[in-house]
């Protein structure tokens, strides 16, 4: 972002105004300082100060510099509260304002000091003036402090000139006395130099604030976006379990990000059975959670017209080939045709293991991966179908890698063989209760591990 509109930027006019806030309050505690020392100086009978129109003429000149920084303090103050703008020309007049109330005071001195030359031109007064240049850096306006500078410089100047033509001094003092203006431009153009670096400085925090501001909004849009693909996600799976008679069948998904690309859902087909699908595609995150409402759709647009478990994948992956191409992603599938008898028709596209419990005897059957994932190879035909008959108590478990593959701190993995064991030990339990042992176990061995990726798992057991 240009240096230009940073510095119109409502951030950094607001810094501006807190700036001058200190700025004017500073300016003020110096002149009531003036004021206290003016009186102390009166009263411990100072030659300057006892001289009445002197004294009266500095308790005039700082009172009313104190009541004008005293406005510019409230008047700032109130535009930082409300957001608005001083009015135009104000920080010049401040710096008029500012620089003259030490000249006004040395020409006074000029006027009525007995000790005239010296107060005028070499008094304490006169040490107000790079103080005066100091602290307006605090306008962070580079132009404003070398203006400040240069018009004490100026001011003092003619002072000296004024003296030299009325006094008749020595030329042999006049470069004592020159000497001040020479050191009033030097602390002006040192002044506008620390103005220059810190507007640069506040600039730059301004800049970083406002691309804070930026990544945050962009960040909390993000946020939103992914609320919304993560609650169409949840829209997409399925809400209860299927009416099957005899059947329990249960699916959790829980995805590693807001969106996820595993998937599970089932089906009524018109001669009553019910297909059930687990998918997993590569990655997690948006991407995928897109090739997975894809695949989904193409699914139960396909499956009332297939002949069996294979003629469904065979067709999924002649839609899916093209769509994926050019992605670089793939998906694993395992798909379930149960039967009202307790026959099941299981075929796997790259996905496994798939569990069967068998609760007579509690041995468990595992089914890898049968041929290739759907997107890789559009000639790829799926046609080895496991046939198996599932007794009351037995249950098939259908899960993606998120939970098998979740790691703890270690690097250790939760592995088949400890889901192998945590199912033997749900025996007998409902499908809810199943799936409720399998991830409360992988979650307690993983402790504080994050989830890595997407978990999802189906349980179809027969009642």
């Amino acid at each position: 972002m240009p240096t230009s509109s940073i510095t119109s930027s409502e951030s950094f006019q607001a810094r501006l105004l807190r700036s001058e806030v200190r700025r004017s309050s500073i300016m003020a505690a110096l002149w009531l300082l003036m004021l206290a020392g003016i009186f102390w100086r009166r009263w411990r009978g100072d030659e300057v100060m006892t001289t009445n129109p002197m004294f009266f003429a500095a308790v005039g000149t700082f009172t009313a510099a104190l009541f004008f920084q005293a406005w510019v303090y409230l008047d700032s103050l109130r535009c930082a509260r409300r957001g608005c703008q001083r009015f135009r020309g104000s920080w010049t007049l401040g710096v008029v304002v500012d620089i003259v109330v030490p000249l006004v005071y040395l020409t006074f001195a000029h006027m009525y000091s007995p000790r005239a030359v010296e107060a005028t031109l070499s008094g304490p007064v006169l040490l107000c003036l790079p103080l005066v240049t100091m602290i307006s850096i605090l306008r962070l306006r580079p132009v404003a402090s070398f203006v400040t500078g240069f018009l004490g410089a100026l001011g003092h100047m003619a002072l000296v000139v004024w003296t030299i033509v009325e006094t008749d001094m020595d030329a042999h003092r006049w470069p004592l006395y020159f000497t001040y203006p020479v050191i009033l431009v030097l602390t002006a153009l040192a002044s506008a130099l620390v103005a220059s670096e810190a507007r640069a400085y506040v600039g730059e925090a301004v800049q970083e604030t406002l691309e804070a501001e930026r990544r945050q909004r962009a960040l909390a849009t993000i946020e939103h976006d992914l609320t919304i693909a993560r609650d169409i996600q949840r829209g997409l799976m399925p809400t209860g379990s299927p009416d099957l008679a005899g059947f329990e069948i249960v699916g959790m998904a829980r995805p590693a990000q807001h969106a996820g690309g595993d998937y599970y859902d089932w089906q009524r087909l018109p001669d009553g059975r019910l297909v059930v699908a687990l998918a997993d595609v590569t990655g997690h995150g948006i991407g995928p959670a897109i090739v997975m409402a894809v695949c989904r759709a193409y699914a139960r647009a396909t499956a009332p017209a297939a002949s069996d478990a294979a003629a469904l994948l065979n067709r999924l992956n002649d839609l899916i080939c093209p769509d994926l191409a050019s992605s670089g992603r793939f998906i694993t599938m395992v798909i379930a045709v149960v039967s009202p008898d307790g026959s099941i028709e299981l075929i796997s596209a790259g996905h496994g293991p798939t569990l069967l419990l068998r609760a007579a005897t509690g041995e468990i059957e595992s089914f890898s991966g049968d041929g290739i994932p759907l997107g890789i190879d559009a000639s790829e035909r799926y046609a080895n179908l496991n046939m198996r008959h599932l007794e009351p108590g037995d249950a098939l478990l259908m899960v993606t890698d998120g939970f098998f593959e979740w790691q703890r701190a270690d690097g250790e993995q939760f592995g088949t063989a400890r889901l192998e064991r945590t199912l033997r030990g749900a025996v007998g339990q409902p499908a809810a209760k199943v799936i409720e042992a399998i991830d409360a176990a992988a979650k307690a061995f993983a402790a504080d591990a994050p989830q890595g990726d997407d978990a999802t798992v189906v349980v179809i057991r027969r009642t």
